[in-house]
């Protein structure tokens, strides 16, 4: 595994392709220090640390890579991002064509890397290897990266342009818009011949390369996310560039999901939270696709134990979940706290008998953390404004637990934590909601029932509507943080709805008789709001960004914006 992220980090470091002529014969040389243009492409083995670059196409925490500080839940109900890397105008309501907040250089660093594909498969048959395997094996992996890359525009923006050529300064930049269906399609054509390409198995050491799995992961989620209730004719936005208009679409993304379901992974057994918690930590029988990390070379602001650690610890708390994730965790009697009776809202007990998974996934007022009792009270709580660089103390009173590996200091160790894309749990959970929307209510209970039964919880016995809620409710619990609630709420077309609540989170102070702030007071908490909050129905896409449109006059910006 070693000698692999060596490789795939060191290699921005490595490659610098020298592009330029001079005609003074002095000048006229190649670098030392870095490699041309036609040594990358006559050495199979610069290739492949070309193609490992480009690996650094896939997300690491944030949609904007020059901070990686903000997870995509920011931008949903479950996180408040206490500082403002473009999140502001996104969960108020006023992202535009031209303020894209976060989003201000996905379009174009999408596209430099789809060009840097392009250009690989442009040179990559004339590339001379003893065994052909490897360049198959290669091609495979940038066939996944160039999916992945348009998956992710296309549920951004809407259909985009399917750019396969590489453009020189000479060509004509008047590309238009693909139509949503289009995209998927080819998408699915690109993945279909990419899962032939790469292997099923990998050693250890290879762990974060593309395989088979992931191929077949991706070509599941692009499938439910297209027959979802977003991309239907019949809602607003609709037309080519939003519509999937095919019969037999749950059954494909059923099919599709069922390929991945009948291999070899396994969920992960725990008994308590702890262990569901350290699950997540490294790779295991769970876990499809992933990109690892080496604590030497993790680039600065990816640390994510570091970032979301509380103030006190020297952390940031910048992702901070909200009340709104936390009330929806269940009791561990599986109901909710509006239905269990076990339930005690006072300030001593408000967090006592919850599920396990809210144990293993929020840092909590009196929990235990990295050795010591957490303290998010005023006056003087060392986790409060009143502690250690009290700007960064939590606004929601909560901090993220989930992939957190409390045996390091964050501020003096990175983390090797992978970033998980794809895992089993994701998998069972949307072919639960495919079978749902298939009429086999039965399957959809026994695959959700399957994720609750892991973490001990009791049996779902719905049907309907109330069945499809408790779907919904499984995903968002087991998959928060990961990257999959910002994505569900637009697809669901809830997020009119959820995302124009304003995100709450909870204050506690120690206070007096006299109801006066006294650290050996007693224990209180208000229910607070951390963020107004407004969404509009036409940011169920984003614009495009309007430096585009002055680029290629063809490009039709979106639905409801100028």
């Amino acid at each position: 595994m070693k000698s692999y992220i060596y490789r795939l980090i060191l290699i921005s470091s490595i490659i610098t392709f020298s592009i330029t002529s001079c005609e003074d014969q002095v000048l006229d040389k190649d670098p030392l220090d870095s490699f041309s243009e036609n040594d990358v492409w006559n050495d199979i083995e610069l290739v492949k640390l070309y193609v490992w670059n480009n690996y650094n196409a896939l997300r690491y925490w944030s949609f904007d890579e020059n901070t990686s500080i903000d997870l995509p839940a920011a931008y949903a109900d479950d996180v408040f991002l206490i500082f403002n890397y473009g999140s502001y105008p996104v969960n108020t309501g006023v992202i535009s064509p031209d303020d894209m907040a976060v989003f201000t250089r996905k379009w174009t660093s999408a596209y430099n890397y789809i060009r840097n594909i392009n250009i690989f498969f442009d040179r990559i048959d004339a590339v001379e290897v003893a065994d052909e395997s490897e360049k198959l094996r290669l091609k495979g992996e940038m066939k996944f990266i160039r999916a992945w890359l348009y998956d992710e525009l296309i549920h951004l923006f809407g259909g985009v342009p399917i750019i396969v050529d590489v453009f020189h300064l000479e060509d004509n930049f008047q590309v238009q818009r693909n139509s949503y269906q289009e995209c998927v399609d080819w998408i699915i054509k690109e993945l279909d011949e990419a899962k032939n390409m790469v292997p099923e198995v990998i050693p250890s050491d290879e762990f974060g390369r593309v395989t088979k799995g992931a191929v077949l992961a991706l070509k599941a989620r692009v499938l439910l996310y297209a027959a979802s209730k977003l991309y239907d004719p019949a809602t607003i936005p609709n037309g080519p560039l939003y519509d999937y208009n095919k019969d037999n679409k749950w059954q494909e993304a059923a099919v599709a999901h069922e390929e991945v379901i009948n291999m070899d992974y396994e969920l992960v057994e725990i008994n308590d939270a702890k262990e569901y918690q350290e699950m997540l930590l490294q790779n295991n029988s769970e876990i499809i696709f992933a990109k690892p990390f080496h604590p030497q070379f993790l680039p600065w602001g990816r640390n994510y134990d570091y970032v979301n650690s509380p103030n006190g610890y020297a952390g940031w708390s910048a992702n901070c979940p909200t009340q709104n994730l936390v009330d929806a965790f269940e009791m561990e009697d599986g109901l909710s706290i509006e239905e269990s009776p076990l339930y005690d809202s006072s300030a001593n007990s408000i967090y006592d008998k919850r599920e396990i998974r809210f144990y293993a996934n929020i840092v909590y007022n009196g929990s235990h953390y990295r050795g010591r009792e957490v303290e998010f009270f005023i006056p003087g709580g060392l986790d409060s404004p009143d502690g250690r660089e009290g700007w960064n103390a939590t606004k929601t009173g909560y901090t993220i637990r989930k992939q957190m590996n409390e045996s390091i200091n964050p501020g003096m160790v990175n983390p090797t934590t992978p970033k998980i894309y794809f895992r089993l749990a994701e998998i069972y959970l949307s072919y639960a909601e495919i079978q749902y929307h298939l009429g086999n209510e039965a399957i959809a209970r026994e695959f959700v029932n399957k994720i609750r039964d892991r973490v001990h919880l009791p049996f779902i016995n719905s049907s309907g509507e109330e069945l499809l809620n408790d779907i919904r409710h499984e995903r968002r619990i087991e998959l928060c943080f990961e990257d999959h609630r910002f994505w569900d709420v637009r697809r669901w077309m809830i997020a009119e709805e959820i995302l124009s609540e304003n995100a709450k989170g909870i204050q506690w102070k120690k206070v007096n008789a006299q109801g006066e702030l006294d650290y050996n007071g007693e224990l209180t908490y208000t229910i607070i709001n951390s963020q107004d909050r407004n969404f509009l129905t036409r940011m169920y896409h984003i614009p495009i960004p309007r430096a585009e449109i002055e680029k290629s006059s063809a490009l039709e910006q979106n639905w409801g914006y100028q």
